[in-house]
């Protein structure tokens, strides 16, 4: 899923060989183990997996292995499962209280996204003027940046801030430290602010190094969650150095559009 070169985020029912209807595709299957393990009174074994999603035992090893490498999944001593501690950190956010309910089904295209690019891979909300940043994925060797991500900071000073910003008409350009003021300086920044929003706005893009955490560029695309909900940013981020995070942008439209279909449909 992740080796070879233009990688691009494929809905269940395009992959060959898989099964469009429910329960089939990689990402089904791995929100039936989550169901599953939510629903359960106590920790599963791999055949009580087995048995409540009708997944073969192989299939349910290797979905296992992945969750919880991520935290999503707790293996017990007794080698049995239980989940872990990822979706409840996603439900104390103080984000939309919509989000929260959505997180089980929001989780497995996050884990897709972030197997397909191996970069940080987040969901960012906007509360007041301030991003927060929840479902954070990432792997070994971006733990410091990705940490850094846990605490919401100043909506202005990151490309899902501004993302968020220019979807949002009732937000005010002169975002800057200190606020709109009213020196020539203060002016000049409102200004650019402005000029930046209103050209996310034509691409539907923002990709900006973080001026808040140092050495961090992200990589934002809007997404809606559910019908009437709130629109987030979907987030692909990596260190500054890395010159291919744009390219990243086919799979983080692939996945943004994968999450809307998914989310309009009927429960």
């Amino acid at each position: 899923m992740v080796g070879g070169q233009n990688l691009r985020a494929v809905r269940p029912a395009e992959r060959p060989g898989t099964d469009p209807a429910p329960g089939g595709g990689p990402l089904r299957k791995s929100l039936a183990v989550l169901e599953a393990l939510a629903e359960a009174p106590r920790p599963l074994t791999l055949s009580d997996l087995s048995r409540r999603t009708g997944q073969p035992k192989s299939t349910l090893h290797r979905q296992l292995r992945i969750l919880t490498e991520l935290g999503l999944v707790i293996r017990m001593e007794s080698k049995s499962y239980q989940l872990g501690t990822y979706l409840f950190h996603l439900a104390a956010t103080s984000g939309p209280a919509r989000l929260h309910s959505l997180g089980h089904k929001v989780t497995p295209y996050l884990i897709e996204l972030f197997q397909l690019t191996r970069k940080i891979v987040s969901l960012g909300l906007l509360s007041g003027t301030r991003i927060q940043h929840v479902g954070t994925l990432y792997g070994q060797e971006h733990i410091p940046l990705a940490t850094a991500l846990r605490r919401p900071f100043p909506a202005h000073a990151s490309a899902a801030g501004k993302l968020l910003l220019a979807k949002n008409p009732d937000v005010p350009a002169d975002l800057g430290e200190g606020g709109g003021g009213g020196t020539r300086r203060e002016a000049a920044r409102a200004d650019a602010m402005r000029r930046e929003l209103e050209r996310i706005r034509r691409t539907g893009l923002s990709y900006a190094p973080s001026q808040h955490i140092p050495g961090l560029v992200e990589l934002a695309a809007p997404v809606t969650l559910g019908r009437g909900g709130p629109v987030a940013a979907l987030v692909v981020g990596d260190t500054v150095h890395n010159r291919d995070l744009r390219s990243a942008g086919r799979v983080l439209l692939d996945t943004v559009g994968a999450i809307e279909e998914s989310l309009l449909q009927p429960p």
